[in-house]
């Protein structure tokens, strides 16, 4: 009997690692944010700068990423980013002060930049030509499954518990699936002897392969993408972890709060899975519009929270979870259709970092319009003009870069 193809292991070991990388230190740690407030009496503005540090990391460290992965196979660097995650979450369980909580959130923003979709994107770049949009959605359905899995069991822990052992438990996972991931990650096929997915069907036998045309993005191309890419670290990042003192800050209650992380967690992480297959059905162009639009529709929900109606927060949850895939895949995709595959590397991680970029530049905006307005809607408001100017740039580039191939 056969057996499967080696790089979808790849692929759920990059999803383990995205899980770590992007959805504990990310997604998951929202859930604390309230109680970390509460507990030691942070301002609105000190809660929120603890998403900043860990962006601006974040940011610096996807700025070195091509000189550290020069230095160390991604294997290797990929799982030291990922223990960077259990080392910060020690480091929540035992910190009683402001500067201890830093000097964690720090430690995550290494992790978030060294071991998150950059490593990902290249990894499913070696080992895919088939179905590449497909491997990278079930990689990214990482951090939607901690979406699903955390805010209950974290929140059922803090109240059960503590919030220390909450952390301190959360810490020894992420050890574990760290050296689940060294054992199991391989960095490219011939390390198995093996081709990329699909290889024989580019290169069929017998065929002369013409050279590999070189093309990257045009100027204005980058403009529209840097703008895109700004906005989608915005949204997946501030926007997400903001979610759960928005909803807590307009009187609805812990568990429920938890519960609307999960369930936006569980269309998130099946909403991948169908923008992958969606994606190599349509293109890019028109999933990304598509699945844009609902998550335009979703954050204009958000400024709804007020009611605190049912069907208003259940929509809420569905269009979120469907539209944030490409918060979290679309710059890989956009690379993917605007670059040829030598330039891949440089484009995918250039666009990376300007999502992190817009992570880092758009963290303390909710805190700080909470404190000025009383509310996070304001900073809603702000994100859903923000995912509208993002659909015009993709629009506008995906425009240009079909002129460009006639």
């Amino acid at each position: 009997m056969k057996s499967p193809y080696y790089g979808w292991v790849v692929c759920l070991v990059s999803t383990l690692l995205l899980f770590v990388t992007m959805g504990t230190v990310s997604n998951g740690f929202s859930v604390y944010l309230p109680y970390i407030m509460a507990q030691h009496g942070f301002t609105h503005a000190q809660t929120s700068s603890l998403v900043t540090l860990r962006c601006l990391v974040s940011f610096f460290a996807m700025l070195a990423i091509g000189f550290y992965y020069k230095k160390v196979s991604i294997r290797l660097g990929v799982t030291m980013a990922a223990g960077c995650a259990g080392l910060a979450f020690l480091l929540y369980s035992v910190a009683e002060t402001y500067p201890v909580f830093c000097i964690g959130a720090a430690i995550s923003g290494l992790s978030y930049g060294l071991g998150s979709m950059i490593p990902v994107s290249i990894l499913m770049n070696r080992w895919f030509v088939e179905h590449r949009a497909l491997a990278l959605s079930i990689c990214g359905t990482g951090s939607g499954i901690a979406t699903i899995l955390l805010p209950p069991v974290t929140t059922a822990l803090i109240e059960r518990l503590s919030m220390a052992a909450a952390f301190r438990l959360e810490a020894w996972a992420v050890f574990l699936f760290t050296l689940i991931i060294l054992l199991f990650l391989r960095n490219d096929p011939t390390e198995k002897g093996l081709k990329p997915y699909g290889w024989e069907h580019a290169h069929p036998a017998g065929v002369r392969e013409e050279p590999a045309r070189s093309f990257t993005l045009t100027g204005k191309m980058w403009a529209l993408m840097a703008c895109a890419s700004l906005c989608m670290g915005a949204l997946a990042n501030p926007g997400f972890s903001h979610l759960s003192v928005l909803f807590t800050s307009e009187g609805f209650d812990p568990m429920v709060v938890a519960a609307i992380l999960s369930g936006a967690g569980v269309v998130i992480t099946l909403a991948k899975l169908g923008y992958g297959g969606v994606t190599d059905a349509i293109g890019g162009c028109k999933s990304s519009l598509l699945f844009g639009g609902v998550l335009l529709v979703g954050h204009v929900l958000c400024c709804l929270a007020f009611l605190q109606s049912l069907p208003v927060t259940i929509l809420t949850v569905l269009c979120l979870g469907i539209g944030y895939p490409i918060a979290t895949i679309g710059p890989s995709i956009w690379a993917n259709d605007m670059a040829s595959a030598d330039r891949y590397p440089t484009v995918v991680r250039r666009l990376q970092v300007i999502y992190a970029g817009g992570a880092l530049v758009f963290a303390s905006v909710p805190g700080l319009l909470a404190d000025r307005f009383g509310s996070y809607i304001s900073a809603y408001l702000l994100f859903s003009g923000a995912m509208a100017l993002t659909l015009l740039c993709i629009a506008w580039a995906y425009g240009e870069n079909k002129k460009r191939k006639i």
